[in-house]
């Protein structure tokens, strides 16, 4: 009966982290999209378009792997 709340904690931390994760991915993957049309002195920001959505993608996909492995993890015990 102990570890359920312990288990419960577990599943916050690692939800928290991919948050932490998403965040650093779309900042990082903007702050380069950002890099790139200022370097290229671009009229509109297309680099950090594609960069952005690309980032957010990337996390998205993280999150659904997560969320998986979490609820295979649930099954199992």
């Amino acid at each position: 009966m102990e570890k359920k709340p312990e288990k419960k904690l577990n599943i916050y931390l690692r939800l928290s982290s991919v948050a932490i994760q998403m965040g650093v991915i779309i900042g990082g993957f903007s702050w380069l999209g950002t890099y790139l049309d200022g370097r290229q002195k671009n009229e509109q920001p297309i680099w950090t378009i594609i960069l952005a959505l690309s980032g957010v993608m990337i996390s998205m996909y993280l999150v659904f792997k997560e969320v998986k492995n979490i609820n295979r993890d649930d099954k199992n015990n």
